[in-house]
Formats: structure tokens, C-alpha cells, sequence
């Protein structure tokens, strides 16, 4: 179980040093109310998220936890030059102490790459070669690639503490058929969707998956989902607000150019979106029972073995925010634990 670090500007009077402070915060919470680990996000030039490098997260929050594991969610690795990229990982594997999770992507948004001047169709190729180089580097000590994209001669690497585990997250094709042979554990947001409606994105990923020789019952599969804690009515349709906000932020930021005034996104509707009541009845967004009983449904329909839930998406203060996570790790993840334990010894 973990808390996912979007790390987003949700209201114009909010900071980057505002969101910053807030997470380290959040983060420490989630350690103490027993939370496993924790992942920062990486985007570029928007509002929605602050954070260009997840690796600066992880160093900066090992710090100031002991026991979570932090995640990088994800390192868009087209994005980085891959020689320097296995040093910072491994630095930032020492760093933590060993408590790194590594989510890796191909990244998606065109105004990303555009703006670095990356070929965005060219991101599934330099992708496997950017792994080649990760796994060599951290498993060796040394780089030496000779590829399409990227070639280096034998360069030693100071700090070569081994593979982490591995999350790959928005990946297709051969990618998923090598998270297959490997072992990795895909990432898969399940937005607003009930479990039921989220069943296809899984099928379509566990193809993929199986292709690569898994033969087992379940892919190992990282679920995200968007979760608010709260009893306040009010509080609860601010934050079915800032779900219905962030999946248009989501939406828009997978066109050329997303609509923004400078970095900030704009709110643009999309047709069939949720309405506010439906996101009421149907997220976990509500009371310890509600929360705990949709969770509860996601784990027994689609079976995750590993759950990222993101509270920060409100813009309520973050008082609140913290309440909501600490409700989150002291009343409802022990719930689950016992009940997907339950489960796990009944099969």
C-alpha cells in the first residue's frame, strides 16, 4: 500500500514550495500510519506537477523517513540521458538505503518531447535501450552501449548497488512482453473508473504481459486510485471537484499543446465526462466504510498485488489533506490488509 505524489498546483494562491513542503509532510505521515512506500511523479512545464525529477524527491524524503520505501513514479526515461540517469539512480538507491522503487515509462506527452527536442514516435526504441544501459549499469558497475540511440564507450559506474525493483507504467507491445520476462510489476491508473469498467485496461496489459512467458495466476499489477477520507459533506464534493479537474487536466495534456495560461493548466470539460453526483456515489471519495468497501471491491475484481493512492488532488488546505491520509493509513489500510489476507488463504 502506498501514497502516490502527483505533486500539483491545485489553486492559484498554492506555491511549488507550498506543494513541496506539503509532501515531505505527507510523507512522513504515511510512514508513521503504516503506509509501505510512496511515489513522486514526473511532468514538465504544467501546473501539474511541479516535480521534474522524481529522483530529487526520493533523496530529499530519505532524509526524512526511515522505513517507506520511495518511488519513483515515474522516471519518463526518454526524457534522460541514460548514462547519467544510472548513476542517479544508484546514488539515489544509496540514498534511501536500499528503499527505492524504480517506475520507469516511455512518457506520452508531446509537449514534453517537443519541448526537449526528442522525437516522440522514437520514445518505445529508446526506451529498451535506455533498460539495456539501467540494468548493465546498476548490475555491473560499468556502461558500454553501442545502439541506435545512445553510445557510450566502457564507462565505470562509482556507485552500483544493484537492480531495484522495477514498475513500468504506460507501456504497449514488446515492452509489456519484456516487463513479462522480468518480472516487473506494471502500473495502471484506474482514474475514475469502477473496478468493473477498469477490467479491459487490465486484460489488454496482462496480454501483453503473457506474451513475455508469464505463466502465473495474476501480472503483478500496481493499481492507482484516487482516494479522499473525510466525513465533511463539504469536503467531500471539494474533492470529487478536484477529481473531475484532474482527470481534465489528465485528458488535455495528451494533445500537442495543452491549454494553459503560462504553466497553469486550464479546466477544459470533455465530452461524457462524470458528473460531480456520480463521483460522489462511485469513487472513494466518503466516510472510512465507503472508502474501505469500494477498495475492498477493486482488490477482489482486479487483484493487484500492489495499491498507489493519491489524496492530494483536492485543493482543500492541507490540514485536511493530511487528516484524509491519516484516516487513510490508520482506519482503512489495515482493513484491507486483513481482508486481502482473508482472501489470499482462502485460495
Amino acid at each position: 500500500m502506498a501514497l502516490f505524489n502527483l505533486m500539483s498546483l491545485n489553486h492559484a494562491q498554492e506555491t511549488p514550495a507550498q506543494v513541496i513542503e506539503m509532501t515531505a509532510a505527507a510523507v512522513q505521515l504515511a510512514e508513521k500510519v503504516g503506509f509501505d512506500a510512496t511515489w513522486f511523479a514526473e511532468h514538465h512545464f504544467t501546473s501539474a506537477s511541479v516535480c521534474p525529477n522524481p529522483l530529487l524527491m526520493v533523496a530529499h524524503c530519505a532524509a526524512l523517513t526511515k522505513r517507506i520505501r520511495l518511488g519513483t513514479g515515474v522516471v519518463v526515461l526518454p526524457l534522460h540521458n541514460p548514462l547519467r540517469a544510472v548513476q542517479e539512480i544508484g546514488f539515489a538507491q544509496l540514498l534511501a538505503g536500499g528503499r527505492l522503487n524504480l517506475g520507469i515509462a516511455t512518457g506520452h506527452q508531446a509537449h514534453e518531447f517537443s519541448s526537449y527536442g526528442i522525437d516522440l514516435a522514437a520514445r518505445s526504441e529508446m526506451m529498451h535501450e535506455e533498460w539495456d544501459i539501467l540494468v548493465e549499469g546498476l548490475t555491473t558497475g560499468r556502461v558500454n552501449h553501442q545502439g541506435k540511440h545512445f553510445s557510450y564507450p566502457d564507462s565505470p559506474i562509482c556507485i552500483a548497488p544493484g537492480l531495484p525493483p522495477i514498475y513500468l507504467a504506460g507501456a504497449g507491445g514488446d515492452l509489456l512482453e519484456r516487463a513479462g520476462r522480468v518480472g516487473a510489476t506494471i502500473l495502471l491508473s484506474q482514474g475514475v473508473r469502477t473496478a468493473e469498467m477498469t477490467l479491459p485496461l487490465k486484460a489488454k496489459s496482462e496480454a501483453g504481459y503473457r506474451a513475455g512467458g508469464f505463466t502465473g495466476r495474476d501480472m503483478p499489477l500496481g493499481l492507482q486510485r484516487y482516494i479522499f477520507v473525510t466525513d465533511d459533506p463539504a469536503e467531500q464534493r471539494r474533492a470529487a471537484e478536484g477529481v473531475l479537474k484532474l482527470a481534465r487536466t489528465t485528458l488535455s495534456l495528451r494533445v500537442p499543446v495543452p491549454p494553459r495560461d503560462g504553466a497553469r493548466m486550464q479546466s477544459i470539460p470533455f465530452e461524457g465526462e462524470p458528473t460531480i453526483d456520480w463521483l460522489l456515489e462511485h469513487t472513494p471519495i466518503g466516510g472510512v466504510e465507503k472508502v474501505t468497501r469500494i477498495l475492498a471491491n477493486d482488490i477482489k475484481v482486479l487483484r493487484p498485488s500492489h495499491m498507489s493512492m493519491y489524496c492530494g488532488f483536492s485543493g482543500l488546505p492541507t490540514p485536511a489533506v493530511l487528516a484524509a491520509i491519516e484516516r487513510l493509513g490508520r482506519d482503512v489500510l489495515p482493513a484491507l490488509r486483513q481482508g486481502a489476507a482473508a482472501e489470499a488463504l482462502a485460495a
